[in-house]
């Protein structure tokens, strides 16, 4: 799991433990399509509004909300990328009052604005951003014939089904038969480029939103295909090692290989996850200084600037906050395992943290 959805599927456990009474909390959603003018306009006009509200413990824990999240918004000269997210409220426990002030700038763009009053806060939206994008990209390849799928869930679409003609086998003999093999190799390469085109063209500009990419179809032809198409490397880091062989290659044929490429898109981070633990694993066995682990030597090889990439337990969620500052400071990158794969095991039994290191 990503550092930054570990640490918002915190902050929402966070905001979801809190409890309120009526109208005690206020949660604002301002996407950054919105204008800033207009949304303290509008929160001016529900403070006003406010004033009409008949109980007087609603209408005071209306008013301080919409009062403190007017402050804020005047603090700033425009919305960050992705906009914010305001939980504002007041938790009452054993007779004495407490304010609950929830600034939230998310990792992904938010969809659309919400203002709402309740007892609770609403974090749907932020929990939606917690989840993977889950995102496979299945690409079916045969001599002169590619069709490209996207797997969400269990939701297939068709994007693409292309035609590229290549000339068919001869049966003659001779020079003849030579020089016609040779074209036709030519027009196979020429096939595989421009399914290295098609690709780079679709998937490079969402590249992040890519959890993996399977190849089907003719497993030969698949093959020669990552061998000597422009594939850019960033997507053949992505590419699944197991080509499903697949018999028709159209919108059929993605459905055939729909079963594989699930399996293949519960295991994206976890097979993430053992690639770095294996590499680091590979380090440590050869006894390179390129690798550390432990909580001390990990942390005192970071404030030294050497730390690479950080792999932390998720049991060690109550520092992960505190760490997650502390890694992005120093330019790090951080890696959160699951306690549940055999990695995350592994990792637990070298204190749960471990770290590649610059130098």
């Amino acid at each position: 799991m990503s550092a930054e959805r570990h640490k918002l599927r915190r902050k929402v456990e966070q905001l979801k433990a809190y409890q309120g009474r009526h109208s005690s909390f206020t949660t604002i959603y301002v996407p950054p399509s919105k204008n800033l003018t207009d949304v303290i306009s509008f929160v001016k006009s529900e403070l006003a509004g406010a004033e009409n509200i008949k109980s007087k413990a609603n209408r005071k824990h209306v008013s301080d909300n919409l009062t403190a999240i007017l402050s804020e918004l005047t603090k700033i000269d425009g919305l960050p990328d992705n906009g914010l997210a305001f939980f504002y409220g007041v938790e009452e426990e054993g007779g004495t009052e407490r304010e609950i002030r929830e600034l939230v700038v998310p990792p992904i763009p938010i969809s659309q604005f919400i203002y709402l009053c309740g007892r609770e806060f609403v974090t749907e939206e932020l929990e939606n951003m917690t989840k993977p994008k889950s995102l496979v990209v299945i690409v079916l390849i045969e001599g002169g014939k590619v069709t490209v799928g996207y797997l969400r869930g269990k939701h297939m679409e068709l994007i693409r089904d292309e035609d590229f003609y290549i000339i068919g086998k001869t049966r003659a003999g001779g020079q003849s038969a030579k020089r016609y093999m040779r074209l036709r190799e030519e027009k196979m390469m020429e096939f595989f480029k421009f399914v290295g085109r098609l690709l780079n063209t679709l998937l490079l500009d969402d590249l992040e939103n890519v959890d993996a990419i399977v190849l089907g179809g003719n497993t030969i032809r698949a093959q020669e295909f990552l061998e000597k198409g422009d594939l850019d490397y960033r997507l053949r880091e992505k590419v699944a090692e197991t080509i499903i062989p697949v018999s028709i290659i159209d919108e059929t044929g993605l459905y055939q290989a729909m079963k594989e490429a699930s399996r293949v898109l519960r295991e994206t981070e976890i097979y993430a996850e053992r690639q770095a633990w294996d590499s680091f694993i590979e380090d440590l066995m050869k006894g390179l200084n390129t690798v550390t682990y432990g909580k001390k030597e990990v942390m005192d090889a970071m404030r030294e600037g050497r730390v690479d990439t950080i792999m932390v337990l998720e049991d060690l969620s109550d520092q992960m906050d505190e760490l997650y500052d502390e890694v992005t400071a120093y330019g790090s990158k951080l890696m959160v395992f699951s306690n549940q794969t055999e990695s995350g095991a592994q990792l637990k039994s070298f204190g749960g943290m471990a770290a590649r290191l610059r130098w």
